[in-house]
């Protein structure tokens, strides 16, 4: 009479024993994870990617839905150069939560560097309608437009981007890009000269401003934006023939020669070098070393030859004329 209350007490037991076993697996299947997604979280702020790397991959062993791991080895990859891993991770992670800005940005950013820009583009899009606050989001959307030549597409998302970030060398640089682009002169020299005013100092920067200066006629301030742009890359090859074109117009034909020789010694196959320092030769009486260039220059390319003539003709002209006067 007695074992059958015997028996279910026995079974209640025993399944109970069980559902605490199971609880206890789940509450260490949890304490271990976010011991993962906090080790993976550290090594990635201090660029210990293969700790990192370790750790998030852990914690998707088990869960292997888990966004935040998911979406930081795309950033880890990424950040190791691994464009294609990168993005296996950033589109799973987009797959998990298609309304996390970041990682729509992230996947936009990976488009532009692939050259994919009307994909880019619809990633931007996406990230700024889920976050229309975000100036990272605005500039980048407004520089993928500009990349393709859309500046009036570009120009409002950078705006609104410097109404966010006032003072971000970076959005005042795109702003200067833009307006250059349109060949609106005054503008890009505005915001290129609030850019270094905000703390840019890239080449890139200096140069571009050299050139909008040199374009407006302010040579003097060309001059220097160009040699800002040398300190930060000496073998910057466009900039090294800018300078030589600003100083053979001023009838600096050493200067202008010294320049042309170390942007052909940079590379001996970019003929714009050549044709200038075979114009700064003549202009400065080396008849034979000018000679020999234009040889050089007939037998690669015939309009390349007739180039360097007309930079020397131009240049005598303006010389007879100053000397005219």
């Amino acid at each position: 009479m007695n074992t059958m209350p015997i028996r279910k007490q026995l079974l209640f037991v025993l399944s109970f024993t069980m559902l605490l076993a199971i609880f206890a697996g789940l509450a260490n299947t949890q304490d271990s994870l976010q011991i993962y997604l906090q080790k993976g979280a550290k090594g990635l702020l201090a660029k210990e990617y293969t700790q990192a790397l370790e750790n998030y991959k852990s914690a998707l062993r088990l869960t292997p839905d888990n966004f935040e791991a998911v979406k930081n080895l795309g950033v880890i990859y990424s950040a190791l150069g691994d464009q294609k891993q990168a993005r296996v991770y950033f589109e799973r992670a987009y797959q998990i939560n298609p309304l996390e800005p970041e990682v729509g940005n992230n996947l936009g950013v990976l488009s532009s560097n692939e050259g994919n820009s009307s994909e880019a583009i619809k990633y931007f899009e996406t990230a700024v309608k889920l976050d229309s606050n975000s100036a990272v989001y605005l500039t980048n959307l407004g520089r993928e437009y500009s990349k393709i030549g859309r500046i009036s597409r570009a120009l409002p998302a950078l705006h609104r981007a410097r109404e966010l970030e006032p003072d971000k060398a970076i959005i005042l640089f795109s702003l200067g890009s833009c307006y250059a682009a349109a060949d609106n002169l005054d503008s890009a020299e505005f915001y290129f000269e609030r850019s270094v005013a905000a703390g840019g100092s890239t080449a890139q920067l200096f140069y571009f401003l050299g050139t909008v200066k040199r374009r407006l006629g302010k040579n003097e301030d060309a001059e220097k934006s160009f040699k800002k742009t040398l300190v930060y890359e000496p073998d910057h090859k466009e900039c090294l023939q800018s300078l030589g074109m600003l100083y053979l117009s001023e009838g600096r034909y050493g200067e202008s020669a010294e320049q042309a020789r170390r942007v052909v010694d940079i590379d001996s196959m970019f003929n714009a070098g050549w044709v200038l320092l075979g114009a700064a030769y003549a202009l400065d009486d080396m008849a034979v070393q000018a000679d020999s260039i234009l040889e050089r220059l007939f037998a690669v390319d015939s309009a390349m030859g007739f180039q360097m003539l007309d930079i020397v003709t131009r240049e005598y002209k303006k010389k007879k004329a100053k000397q005219g006067h």
